[in-house]
């Protein structure tokens, strides 16, 4: 029975594929299917993604139709976005867990690395052309992204301090993310945004590591505590197939990279707005905690050995791609 299920689920995701770019007798339009792992259409980066390819429908007269797939609503994991848009399942993929993909991303994302979006905007100049060379070689177009605001720590358990991350069982999104919640005692969880609430029921977490205007809002009933220590900043890719993208005419490639320039950066400025409202919201419903700066300190010591041995994995490109991100924060 199960095997029958899974040859459903393949067969499911093959035909997703092939009907996607096939064009409809009398038109000359494309139908892409896309897949985010946001599972809430309530969210803003979801609402954004909603007005991106609506968008792109109008301002290519319908030669492009994207549709939407929530996150968990296919059979494809938060982690398998960029292979399956590789294996061309969907046409689009919105990843922000590519990271065990392309590793050299990771190079902006090392925790508490950047403090602030602007120092964010700097150093993914940087790794542009690298992260854009390395989705080349899987037969991937990076046609844009947006950012989510600063992330912190969210638990069920008390969480009011740095020590107290220790014996807890973190979700996280990416290596980085997990090998600071081990170096502060605790357990990394990685998971889809679409498994977190019950695995918070089911006890396998007991908190997450995500924006205020991300999914700590979003989860708010099923957490108590909310400890503000900045780790940094997370992109999501917006990730086209080639083939698929080769076959959309010159002018349409332009609209729809102009829609995803615009429209994306609407959506990083609206979660960055709302993050601060939101996060007052949350802080009258459960315990908010503002690390002191002896804290930060600490937080930060723990982790700098971390980047270098992270290059050191990743190799001589990812050591000098570090460099030069050092070198632009001046840290």
């Amino acid at each position: 029975m199960a095997r029958r299920l899974a040859d459903f689920a393949a067969a499911t995701l093959l035909a997703l594929s092939f009907l996607a770019t096939q064009t409809t007798p009398g038109t000359a339009g494309q139908t892409w299917n896309a897949y985010t792992y946001n599972s809430v259409a309530t969210v803003t980066a979801a609402k954004g993604l909603a007005e991106l390819f609506d968008e792109i429908g109008k301002r290519t007269n319908g030669e492009l139709k994207i549709k939407l797939h929530l996150g968990g609503t296919l059979q494809i994991k938060a982690t398998d976005i960029t292979q399956a848009v590789a294996d061309n399942i969907v046409q689009l993929g919105d990843d922000a867990f590519f990271l065990g993909s392309v590793p050299v991303g990771a190079v902006v994302r090392l925790p508490m690395l950047v403090h602030n979006p602007a120092e964010y905007e700097k150093v993914s100049a940087i790794l542009a052309p690298a992260l854009s060379e390395a989705y080349a070689k899987r037969g991937i177009v990076v046609v844009g992204q947006y950012v989510f605001p600063e992330q912190v720590i969210w638990s069920r358990k008390e969480l009011k301090s740095l020590k107290d991350i220790q014996g807890q069982k973190i979700r996280v999104i990416s290596p980085d993310q997990g090998e600071f919640i081990k170096k502060m005692g605790g357990s990394p969880v990685t998971l889809g945004t679409a498994e977190v609430p019950a695995a918070i029921d089911r006890g396998v977490v007991d908190g997450a590591i995500t924006a205020s205007s991300g999914y700590g809002y979003v989860w708010r009933d099923l957490f108590k505590y909310n400890y503000r220590l900045n780790l940094g900043y997370v992109s999501s890719l917006l990730l086209v197939n080639k083939k698929a993208w080769d076959r959309l005419s010159p002018s349409v490639q332009t609209v729809v990279q102009d829609t995803i320039r615009e429209i994306a950066d609407k959506t990083t400025k609206a979660m960055a707005s709302e993050d601060q409202d939101l996060t007052q919201k949350l802080a009258a419903q459960m315990t908010s905690t503002t690390p002191p700066a002896a804290e930060i300190e600490e937080a930060g010591q723990k982790i700098k050995p971390y980047y270098a041995d992270w290059a050191k994995g990743q190799g001589p490109e990812a050591a000098e791609l570090l460099d030069q991100v050092r070198k632009a924060l001046g840290r």
